[in-house]
């Protein structure tokens, strides 16, 4: 096996992934895989991987006679997403309410408490997308269907820090987006399941209605 170039492969996806979420490169930009191997100055067989686990993740998309672009996700792909990750994540944590611990209990509250105080300096809620993911990642944390956590975070992460990062910012101001998270954390609570199915759908589908409204008002000037 060529470690080497599967080293490569991953480092590429990750500048990548790095070009997406400053905006160096948008939702339809072409990415070439000739542009990339002269930029960073190496061969076109690790850049063709990366693209491949790139399209896999669901951020570049191919296409006959346009080659591969970056993905762009329309309102109901959004909508639709998020209502796939609200079913995931709140199987995830059902299925695992058992296996929490108070200790587990009382790291999920800390959490809470951190995003609450960055809050209330945070000029916007990007500020605080580190604490989101670290939320919702410790909610899944004791589900042991590997497959259900990556492909519960996959689409929201693509959204949050990837596709649509420019309208998730303008979402919710910092105050709000903390107490959507803790309307979810007290859901859990009550480790009642159709209490947090409803919860957790609700919290994904505000968000995807709230983030297609901007889509649909960009693509409409």
């Amino acid at each position: 096996m060529d470690f080497k170039k599967q080293t490569y492969a991953i480092q590429v996806s990750q500048f990548i992934r790095k070009m997406i979420q400053q905006g160096k490169l948008k939702p339809g930009d072409p990415v070439k895989e000739n542009d990339l191997a002269s930029f960073l100055n190496i061969s076109r067989a690790p850049i063709r991987e990366a693209l491949q686990i790139l399209t896999q993740d669901g951020l570049i998309v191919s296409e006959p006679q346009k080659g591969k672009t970056i993905r762009i996700l329309s309102p109901k792909e959004i909508i639709d997403g998020y209502a796939l990750t609200a079913i995931l994540e709140s199987e995830g944590i059902v299925m695992s309410l058992k296996d929490w611990t108070e200790d587990d209990n009382k790291d999920l509250l800390n959490v809470l408490k951190k995003m609450e105080n960055k809050s209330k300096e945070a000029a916007d809620i990007t500020e605080l997308s580190e604490l989101d993911e670290l939320l919702h990642n410790m909610l899944l944390s004791h589900c042991t269907n590997n497959q259900l956590v990556e492909n519960a975070r996959r689409f929201s992460s693509n959204i949050s820090k990837y596709l649509c990062r420019d309208y998730w910012k303008k979402t919710f101001n910092p105050a709000f987006f903390y107490s959507r998270h803790k309307i979810v954390v007290d859901a859990f609570f009550t480790k009642d399941p159709e209490i947090i199915r409803k919860s957790i759908f609700a919290h994904y589908n505000d968000l995807a209605v709230a983030i297609s409204k901007l889509v649909e008002k960009n693509q409409a000037q």
